[in-house]
């Protein structure tokens, strides 16, 4: 198996998907909260407008550069971002 097939294995995964649903409905919710336009918030991510659509559509996969820059912006930690739509119960240790 090469990487290429590896990555797109993990991607195709449901623990993936869930995560990623995770981030798009977090970072939309939060980004309406603060009445910011998707031009502020990329401003704010240091990112274009059209990855902020693409990230809230769940149709990207931010590198963690961009999660740390994200959740900064909304004065949260990386992993609070990541988790915080995730139920304590899919959560593992």
């Amino acid at each position: 198996m090469n990487a290429l097939s590896r990555t797109r294995h993990h991607r195709e995964s449901s623990d993936f998907r869930r995560v990623a649903t995770s981030l798009a409905r977090t970072v939309r919710l939060l980004r309406q909260k603060k009445r910011w336009t998707v031009e502020a918030a990329a401003e704010r991510f240091g990112v274009e407008p059209a990855y902020v659509r693409s990230i809230e559509a769940g149709r990207t996969n931010p590198s963690l550069a961009v999660l740390v820059s994200i959740a900064s912006a909304f004065g949260l930690l990386p992993g609070e971002l990541l988790l915080r739509n995730v139920r304590p119960s899919e959560a593992r240790e």
